[in-house]
């Protein structure tokens, strides 16, 4: 915030300094021209009275002790006043276009956001729209950037500004990413609805902070490997889900309406992850103690575990066997009621997600 009213400081005084520039100018003239006009009459004023009666003048504060006696001298004085209500309409000109350009920046959010560890997403195509509403029911910090002028007050009506800033501007510019406070976020989720946009977006934002978290929404599936030599965290093909999807309704209805019914808070139950440290209470035990415990604990169900490579890749596992045994480091992937899964959090100790 204190940068945005510096910024806005700099901004007025560069529309300013002509005005400044042009004022100083008139009061050295007006001063001297005084003096020098009054310097030949029975009662000359000296410099300083000089100085005096123009700030007054200039400033149409007008005391009347000091006034010009030669008829030179007061055609003189009315130039003056003529190019000061010049001067002083030319001021309230550029104070109302600051202040008006002002308010557009701050309706279209393009002063930028002090939001950190949020979550940016690049673009409002239908896959950010669904990706935005996700976010903010799991309560997370989101900064939405669109090229479209005319979608920011609809976005910034989806949740309170404390949750949500939604700004204009091409969502693959570096300058609009250091505007999102891309280097103080979580992740970035790139959702341009354009797959040359999207990687221009996500080479760009890596540039920009090399050790953030990218999520990329593509269009064509081939383009994952390209992606992911990019730097890409994680690639998403809303087509292959959507097919996937289908061919699983056509023959097993039910299954299909879980997977998309876990993949949404809405519907009262998600999976979560919780990254295990030395001091969870599940942190080394066996797959079947692990299970015991979360489901006395919650009544969540365990699913799966993730499990870093050497690499910082995390590989999952779901079902795994028996023989299992966490250790700490890895991803306990569970599943459950909302109010169950906060009741988990609150056992286990360590906020979802990584």
């Amino acid at each position: 915030m204190r940068s945005q009213r510096l910024d806005y400081s700099v901004r007025l005084l560069r529309r300013l300094w002509k005005f400044i520039a042009a004022y100083v100018s008139l009061f050295l003239v007006a001063s001297i021209g005084f003096y020098v006009l009054e310097s030949g009459t029975p009662h000359p004023v000296n410099l300083l009275n000089s100085f005096y009666w123009a700030i007054i003048t200039l400033s149409t504060i007008g005391y009347g002790d000091i006034v010009p006696t030669t008829p030179e001298a007061k055609v003189f004085t009315i130039g003056v006043a003529a190019v000061e209500i010049f001067l002083g309409a030319y001021l309230v000109s550029i104070i109302l276009s600051v202040v008006s350009e002002e308010s557009q920046n701050r309706l279209l959010g393009t002063l930028g956001t002090n939001f950190t560890g949020h979550i940016i997403v690049l673009g409002y195509s239908s896959v950010g729209q669904a990706a935005v509403r996700e976010l903010l029911a799991q309560n997370e910090k989101v900064v939405v950037v669109t090229d479209h002028a005319d979608e920011v007050a609809h976005i910034r009506s989806l949740a309170a500004e404390s949750q949500l800033f939604a700004m204009y501007g091409p969502p693959a510019d570096i300058e609009t990413l250091k505007r999102a406070n891309v280097l103080g976020a979580h992740s970035v989720v790139v959702t341009t609805g354009d797959d040359t946009s999207n990687l221009v977006a996500a080479l760009n934002v890596r540039a920009t902070n090399p050790s953030i978290r990218i999520v990329v929404s593509v269009g064509r599936p081939e383009l994952k490997r390209t992606l992911k030599a990019a730097g890409v965290t994680y690639v998403a093909s809303p087509a292959d889900m959507a097919g996937r999807l289908c061919a699983d309704a056509a023959f097993r209805p039910e299954v299909a309406n879980m997977v998309e019914d876990l993949t949404t808070t809405e519907f009262g139950a998600d999976m979560e992850e919780f990254i295990l440290t030395e001091r969870t209470p599940v942190s080394t035990q066996t797959l079947p103690e692990a299970e015991a415990l979360v489901r006395k604990a919650s009544d969540c169900i365990v699913i799966g575990y993730a499990r870093p490579a050497p690499s910082g890749d995390y590989t999952t596992v779901l079902n795994p066997p028996a023989t299992f045994r966490f250790q700490p480091g890895d991803a306990l992937i569970v599943v459950g009621t909302i109010p169950n899964l906060h009741r988990l959090q609150r056992w286990i100790g360590v906020p979802q997600g990584r």
